[in-house]
């Protein structure tokens, strides 16, 4: 069962759906976002009876997180997302595997006029409960944190606008700044608590202080390499968690002697159904996999994909409000190797003009580069 919900669904995803009949609940969002595809379509009754009845659930947004507030309360579900989406609980839950890992929750009161003289700087701080890269920022010393805290003031009242309180929550959490190299995973734990694995990213930044969702990228060599130190990783998570049959799009820093994790993301895989990333490179339809509880083969898949890089990149705003209908989406084309897809965002509040998907040739890395720290205005129609 499928729950769709703002700010976006995919093509690939509503063609499966109609493809293989999979119950979608109905909603605002389903009726007015299926694009002319036979949705099969199920009531709110329908849907509690199914959960009820042993059916999986997956969610394209945290924004869906509200209805199984309210029509699943007291479930084993609500407690699975509980653990994760809250972060600050989720590091109190695994804090015996990362005793030395500092950590603090913080209400915007104490953030203004606390003391923060102890803060073991440099430290990422970002929203309890968020979602997007909104509200993250990373603090190298006190007068980062009090412009950080300028900036929320600034932007909190639109948040709360653009975002449920599931999803952008009202405390925040301090952690340490963890160096090393960051990765996303997609994966799942089976109905016995094993991670089932279905893609490995590379998280790219443009600089230590850099904290936007720009560019994620998979490669047949970063799955060999990680693939199997990533599921030890998750099954010595789940000693903690205690989590069966659930999908999660996870976020880890890796340093010299260990696997630390940022954020287990509840109940979907990357953030609005850019998860098909894996679909263009791997031929791997993740939720369909989680669904059907499927393993992926990736012996036999990743033996055919040596030397290219499968990107996902956000052509964002750049903190603008431009309309979306001045980009020139043509002009991405002649910027990049080989172009996937190109998937226009008309929904405001993500900040984006679009997603991209990337194959780009080992050895043509210069071309993500750009993009990191390109400013896509330039693309903009006269």
């Amino acid at each position: 069962m499928i729950i769709l919900e703002k700010p976006y669904v995919s093509d690939l995803l509503l063609e499966y759906l109609a493809a293989k009949k999979v119950p979608v609940l109905q909603n605002e969002y389903a009726v007015s976002n299926s694009r002319g595809n036979a949705l099969h379509l199920i009531d709110t009754k329908e849907a509690v009876e199914r959960y009820h009845d042993g059916e999986r659930i997956y969610t394209v947004s945290e924004n869906a997180l509200d209805w199984i507030y309210a029509n699943l309360p007291g479930s084993e579900l609500v407690r699975k997302i509980g653990i994760l989406k809250d972060k600050a609980l989720f590091r109190k839950t695994v804090s015996n595997l990362y005793p030395n890992l500092f950590f603090k929750e913080v209400t915007l009161e104490e953030l203004r006029n606390g003391d923060h003289t102890h803060i073991p700087y440099p430290v990422i701080m970002k929203p309890s409960v968020g979602f997007f890269s909104v509200g993250v920022y990373a603090l190298f010393n006190e007068d980062d944190l009090k412009n950080a805290v300028l900036d929320i003031e600034k932007n909190i009242i639109k948040w709360a606008a653009d975002f449920p309180e599931t999803v952008i929550g009202s405390t925040f959490l301090l952690e340490q700044y963890i160096r090393g190299s960051e990765y996303a995973i997609d994966a799942y734990y089976d109905t016995e608590g094993k991670p089932v694995i279905l893609n490995i990213f590379t998280h790219r930044f443009a600089s230590e202080s850099d904290v936007r969702d720009r560019i994620y990228y998979t490669s047949a060599e970063i799955i060999g390499q990680y693939l199997e130190p990533f599921t030890r990783f998750l099954e010595r998570i789940n000693t903690q968690l205690h989590i069966t049959d659930f999908p999660m799009h996870i976020e880890v820093r890796v340093t010299e002697d260990d696997v630390i994790p940022i954020e287990f993301n509840p109940l979907r895989f990357a953030g609005s159904c850019s998860t098909d990333i894996s679909y263009y490179a791997y031929g791997i339809n993740t939720v369909d996999y989680y669904l059907n509880q499927i393993k992926p083969d990736f012996a036999e898949i990743l033996a055919k994909k040596s030397g290219k890089i499968y990107s996902m990149i956000l052509v964002d705003k750049g903190g603008k409000e431009i309309d979306s209908g001045r980009f020139d989406y043509k002009k991405l084309y002649n910027a990049f190797e080989h172009v996937l897809d190109v998937r226009k965002v008309e929904a405001p509040e993500m900040g984006l003009f679009a997603f991209l998907f990337t194959e780009t040739s080992v050895g043509n890395e210069q071309e993500l580069d750009r993009a990191l720290v390109a400013d896509f205005s330039e693309y903009l129609l006269e």
